[in-house]
């Protein structure tokens, strides 16, 4: 994320009296990343990224006012994947989540929110590194929408 986005965050941030945490994912090969499989197998290291945003929550509700009813994570790309891990292990500590440009790793079997979750999806139908439509390596928005539609019990028309 650009300098002048974290600027404008931390700006509104202050403005409208929320936390903003923005963590980085450890460094593989000169690239930060999440390890956002919950099949842990699957993962490109040992780091246990869950556990880190887990403590992460913990840590900042011990030293700031938070309503634990009110967390809310988001990412890009990768990021979106850590975001629908987190729904998924974590729904005890994380109200709703938001991935752009992400693709969701597990599916039902491994995915078991305590609660409904809300989710935004925001993701272009041109983008090339994680296409819409899917491909062998990565699954398709349309397949994550569909999944949290049926987990929240949502009807198909808008």
């Amino acid at each position: 994320m650009d300098h002048l986005a974290n600027a404008d965050m931390r700006s509104l941030a202050n403005q409208e009296g929320f936390i903003l945490v923005y963590p980085q994912g450890s460094c593989l090969d000169g690239n930060p990343h999440w390890n956002s499989f919950l099949s842990k197998s699957d993962n490109k290291s040992d780091v246990e990224d869950i556990d880190f945003f887990s403590s992460l929550i913990d840590e900042i509700n011990s030293n700031y006012n938070v309503d634990l009813d009110r967390v809310y994570v988001c990412g890009y790309s990768n990021g979106g994947m850590m975001s629908y891990a987190l729904a998924c292990a974590l729904s005890q500590k994380v109200a709703a989540i938001g991935s752009i440009s992400g693709t969701m790793l597990d599916w039902p079997e491994v995915c078991t929110p305590t609660h409904p979750m809300p989710v935004i999806i925001l993701h272009g139908t041109n983008d090339e590194v994680l296409p819409y439509q899917g491909n062998s390596d990565w699954s398709s928005v349309p397949y994550a929408l569909n999944y949290w539609v049926e987990f929240n019990e949502l009807s198909q028309t808008p």
